[in-house]
């Protein structure tokens, strides 16, 4: 029986992953690394803000990593103000039919603390969700399982008895790793080669309730 859902954010209940692409790419380049869009688009969703820097910025010290992260929040931050809709159209509807269900929801999501509350005001999310888990809550952000386990202690539901749904490996690895039943959606179409399932709307989901 499934008692709750664990959902990563971007890419999944959100489309930030273009604008994050546009912040990371802005702010590599004020570093002199000439990162291109493409790269960032493909090849960062679902990893930890850190590992992001470390992946392009070798041996980057402590100060290079909060340096970076405040230039991609500050670049982010103006660009979701010039009104872009972050929500997919199915995403509250979806959420109100789990609620009504009485099955928890928490996310998990790779986003860092410093984007993620004004993310949550500006699409309501945060009037839907019992509980959110970052990168920041935890030691190990994904693909170790870290914040899928606090997550789904924070919804007081054994991950046995649960649900990860997310748009990348990296969620759908430490999912299955902690007992999850895994969801992977991907609106083009792809497919996972780990998940337990895979849908293309988030609809779909209230299929395996």
């Amino acid at each position: 029986m499934i008692n709750g859902i664990v959902s990563d954010l971007d890419g999944t209940l959100i489309d930030t992953a273009k604008t994050l692409a546009r912040a990371w790419e802005e702010a590599f380049k004020t570093e002199g690394l000439q990162v291109g869009y493409d790269e960032l688009y493909k090849n960062t969703k679902g990893i930890d803000s850190k590992d992001i820097i470390r992946k392009y910025k070798k041996e980057a010290k402590t100060e290079d990593l909060a340096r970076i992260k405040e230039k991609r929040k500050d670049n982010f931050l103006n660009l979701i103000d010039s009104g872009s809709e972050l929500l997919y159209p199915e995403t509250m509807k979806v959420l109100e039919e789990i609620r009504s269900r009485k099955i928890k929801i928490a996310i998990g999501t790779g986003m860092s603390r410093d984007l993620l509350g004004k993310v949550l005001a500006i699409t309501g999310l945060d009037k839907n969700i019992d509980a959110v888990v970052s990168s920041d809550d935890v030691e190990n952000g994904k693909p170790g399982p870290d914040i899928f386990l606090e997550a789904f202690d924070r919804i007081k539901v054994d991950p046995k008895n649960g649900i990860v749904v997310g748009d990348s490996d990296n969620d759908m690895l430490p999912g299955k790793e902690i007992g999850a039943f895994t969801v992977f959606i991907s609106r083009d179409g792809l497919r996972s080669r780990v998940a337990d399932a895979d849908i293309t709307s988030l609809e779909e989901i209230l299929r395996f309730l």
